[in-house]
C-alpha cells in the first residue's frame, strides 16, 4: 500500500489531489493520503475532491493555532540538534515569506513546522512526501524531518529546453538536482536513437530561439489595467479576510499589503526604463541576466550570492580592460525591483544594464562568456558552447562547460584561460543521458492542461513507477541487513 504526504496548497492542491485519485483508481485502491494544506479554504477543496475514504488533511493554520505557545526559541534550539541543521538561520532565510518577519515570528514559525512534520511522520506511516522543488521553509523542514524518519522527498520538475511542457525529472533534493541523471555518464553507451535523438535536439536548439514554457506566465511588459482602479476596494476586502489575516498562515499573512503591487510595479517598470540601454555588440563583454527575487533559484540554490549586486560588485572588480559586465533585466513582472537598484549599477563604469526585452539569445551569443547563480541562460550557454561560469547549483551544474565558482572576486581572468571549450559531441552525450532520466508528463500545474485526463495519468505512472525504484531499494537494503 502506498502512504503518500502530499504539499496541497495552490496549485498543487488540484494537482496532488488529482495524482492520488488516479493512484487509488489506477494502482492502489488502499493508498493513504496525508494532504498539507494551509487553511480551511485548501482543507476544503482536497475533502471535497477526494472524500474521506483514506484521506487525511493536515492543516498548518489548525495545528499551528493550537500549538502556538509551545513554539519557543529553546525548542528550535533543540530541534537545530536533533535534526543536524546548523546554522538553522541558514534555512530560515531560504523562505521568501519570511525573510521581512521580526525574531519572534521567524521562531515560531520555524519551530511550528518541525513539530507539525513531526506529529505527522512520527505518528502515521508515510513513505513519500510529495512537494515542489524546496522553495520555502514548509519544503526544507518537510525534508529535514523526513530524512531522520525515513520519508522520501519526491519532487517532479519540469524539464528545460524545448521539452518543457511535455516532459519532467525527478528530483529528491538538495537543490534542484536530476534524481536519475548518472555522474559517470561519459563512460557510458547509448543506442544509435539515443544520439539521433540528441543530435536533433540540438541543432533545432542551434537554429532556433527556445524560450521557456512558463515566459507565456510571467514574460508581459506592464500595462495599466481598468482592474487597477477597484485595488483601494479589493485592500479594503483582503484587510477584513481572515485568509489574510491568519497569523498562524504564514504564507498569507498580511498579503493585502502586496494588493497595490501590480499597479506600483507598472509606474516603476515606466520610471525604470530610463535605467535601460541598447546592447553594444562591438564590444567585449560578460552576459548576466538579472534573477528574478525573492525565488528558490537564488536563496536556495545560490544562498550566498542572492544579493545579486555583490554578485556584480565581484564581477566588476574582476573582469579585464577589454571587458565590460552587461547586465539584463529579468522579464517576469517588471517593476518589482527598487529604483535604488539601478542606481546602484550606475556607479560601475564597467557595468551596462541591459533593455529587458534586448533577445537573450544573441547576448549569448554574442559574449565572451555567460554567468548565472543558477538561470535558464546558464543551460542556453551550456548548449551554445559558450564559457559559463555558474554561481549557485542547479540541475546542470555537471554540464561540459561550466565552471561552478563560489568565489568569483579576482578569479575570472585565471579561469577562463584554464577554460577548455567541450566539443560538439560533448554536450550530445550530455544529453543522451539528460534525456534517459526524463519522463513524460506535464507537472508546470500552473498550467491548466497539466490537469487534463491524459496527463494526469502520464504523470501519476511516472510517479508510481519511481516510488517502486525507491521502495525496492529500501527493501534490499533491510534484507541485506
Amino acid at each position: 500500500m502506498y502512504n503518500i504526504c502530499f504539499m496541497a496548497r495552490p496549485s498543487y492542491d488540484k494537482f496532488s489531489a488529482a495524482i492520488f485519485d488516479t493512484i487509488r483508481n489506477s494502482y492502489d485502491k488502499d493508498a493513504k493520503g496525508y494532504f498539507i494544506t494551509m487553511n480551511k479554504k485548501e482543507s476544503k477543496y482536497v475533502s471535497d475532491a477526494l472524500g474521506s475514504k483514506n484521506v487525511s488533511v493536515c492543516e498548518v493554520s489548525r495545528f499551528f493555532h493550537d500549538n502556538w505557545n509551545e513554539f519557543t526559541y529553546d525548542k528550535l534550539c533543540e530541534f537545530e540538534s536533533k535534526y543536524e541543521c546548523s546554522p538553522i538561520w541558514s534555512i530560515i532565510y531560504t523562505d521568501r515569506y519570511l525573510i521581512n518577519r521580526d525574531y519572534d515570528y521567524a521562531v515560531k514559525i520555524t519551530t511550528g513546522y518541525f513539530m507539525f512534520f513531526e506529529n505527522i511522520f512520527m505518528n502515521n506511516k508515510v513513505d513519500f512526501y510529495y512537494d515542489e522543488t524546496i522553495a520555502t521553509l514548509q519544503s526544507y523542514i518537510g525534508y529535514i524531518v523526513g530524512l531522520k524518519h525515513g520519508v522520501k522527498y519526491l519532487c517532479q520538475m519540469t524539464a528545460r529546453g524545448g521539452l518543457d511542457a511535455t516532459y519532467h525529472y525527478f528530483v529528491d533534493e538538495p537543490f534542484q538536482m536530476d534524481k536519475l541523471f548518472n555522474s559517470d555518464y561519459k563512460d557510458n553507451k547509448y543506442t544509435s536513437e539515443e544520439w539521433t535523438k540528441a543530435d536533433d535536439y540540438l541543432s533545432e536548439f542551434e537554429n532556433r530561439d527556445v524560450k521557456p514554457v512558463n515566459m507565456a506566465f510571467t514574460g508581459q511588459k506592464p500595462r495599466f489595467k481598468l482592474k487597477y482602479l477597484a485595488y483601494p476596494a479589493l485592500y479594503i476586502k483582503r484587510r477584513l479576510s481572515l485568509e489574510y489575516n491568519d497569523k498562524y498562515s504564514y504564507m498569507y499573512y498580511e498579503n493585502y499589503k502586496g494588493t497595490f503591487d501590480p499597479l506600483v510595479y507598472y509606474f516603476r517598470y515606466n520610471i525604470s526604463k530610463k535605467y535601460y540601454n541598447k546592447a553594444d555588440y562591438s564590444k567585449k563583454y560578460v552576459y548576466f541576466p538579472l534573477h528574478y527575487q525573492p525565488e528558490a533559484s537564488t536563496i536556495v540554490c545560490a544562498p550566498k550570492y542572492e544579493k545579486q549586486l555583490f554578485f556584480i560588485d565581484s564581477w566588476a572588480k574582476s573582469l579585464p580592460a577589454d571587458t565590460v559586465l552587461y547586465v539584463k533585466e529579468h522579464y517576469a513582472i517588471l517593476g518589482n525591483r527598487e529604483l535604488s537598484f539601478y542606481k546602484e549599477l550606475k556607479k560601475y563604469p564597467n557595468v551596462v544594464l541591459i533593455d529587458p526585452w534586448e533577445s537573450s539569445r544573441k547576448l549569448i551569443e554574442n559574449s565572451a562568456a555567460v554567468t548565472t547563480l543558477t538561470g535558464t541562460a546558464g543551460w542556453e550557454a551550456m548548449l551554445l558552447r559558450k564559457p559559463v561560469f555558474l554561481g549557485g547549483e542547479i540541475f546542470f551544474s555537471n554540464a561540459p562547460g561550466v565552471i561552478k565558482t563560489n568565489e568569483i572576486f579576482g578569479n575570472y581572468i585565471e579561469m577562463l584561460n584554464k577554460y577548455e571549450k567541450p566539443s560538439r559531441d560533448d554536450i550530445i552525450k550530455y544529453l543522451c543521458e539528460y534525456f534517459r532520466t526524463l519522463r513524460r508528463g506535464n507537472v508546470y500545474s500552473a498550467d491548466e492542461r497539466s490537469l487534463e485526463k491524459n496527463n494526469i495519468e502520464l504523470v501519476t505512472e511516472a510517479f508510481i513507477e519511481q516510488m517502486n525504484v525507491v521502495l525496492e531499494k529500501v527493501k534490499d537494503v533491510k534484507t541485506n541487513i
